[in-house]
């Protein structure tokens, strides 16, 4: 049981768990605290309707999972097979923390239903972690926070209380389709960062590192 333990602290000191987990604690604050708030316009924009704040944490709590899926440190190629469920178990871990994060407000009476913080939290870590296997944790936060103030700003039709399909994620009640939608894009984006070699590097990074020293030239003195 230590021994597991100690690989299980092991495997979070080469992530960056605390940042991860100060996230989801806000994340678990905004939900408890604003359980019952609702937003109704964003600076000098005014929204057809209003915003359940408990929409918008579960953005938080995506970068959080996103970021929580870096890694410091980089291993021999090919890797281990073994690390292929450690770091499912690693995703799934995260994600678990983070739907219960979204899902806190539901012990106040909340505005909505645990299901649409869910199905955004789905959708938000599927984008950070494929972001983060790409470019990197500092850029975790882009397409979560852009799609989330596109659907915020242009998700609607004008005059219409209604969201296009894309904006799904400022809708409060949970269709069938976009439970498909959201679980298929957390399934492909958990298959690319199971899969993909786990390595300091996100795009060139790793040739750099590994590749050792440059061959000498004829001439080089």
């Amino acid at each position: 049981m230590s021994a597991r333990a100690d690989l299980v602290r092991a495997w979070a000191g080469v992530h960056p768990t605390r940042p991860a987990a100060v996230l989801l604690l806000i994340s678990g604050l905004l939900s408890l605290l604003g359980a019952q708030a609702l937003i109704e316009s964003l600076g000098f924009l005014l929204f057809e309707t209003p915003v359940s704040l408990l929409l918008l944490v579960p953005v938080i709590a995506g970068i959080a999972v996103g970021v929580g899926t870096s890694s410091a440190i980089g291993v021999p190629l090919p890797e281990p097979r073994r690390l292929l469920p450690a770091r499912l178990g690693w995703l799934l871990a995260l994600t678990t923390a983070g739907c219960l994060a979204v899902s806190a407000g539901q012990l106040v009476a909340p505005a909505i239903t645990w299901q649409a913080g869910v199905r955004n939290l789905l959708l938000h870590a599927a984008l950070a972690v494929v972001t983060v296997g790409l470019a990197g944790p500092a850029m975790a936060w882009v397409p979560p926070v852009a799609l989330t103030l596109a659907s915020m700003v242009f998700g609607y039709p004008p005059s219409e209380p209604r969201y296009y399909w894309w904006a799904a994620i400022m809708e409060e009640t949970v269709t069938p389709g976009q439970w498909a939608v959201a679980t298929g894009l957390f399934l492909g984006a958990a298959v690319v960062y199971t899969c993909r070699p786990l390595t300091v590097g996100y795009i060139g990074r790793h040739s750099r590192l590994h590749a050792g020293p440059a061959p000498a030239r004829p001439g080089d003195g």
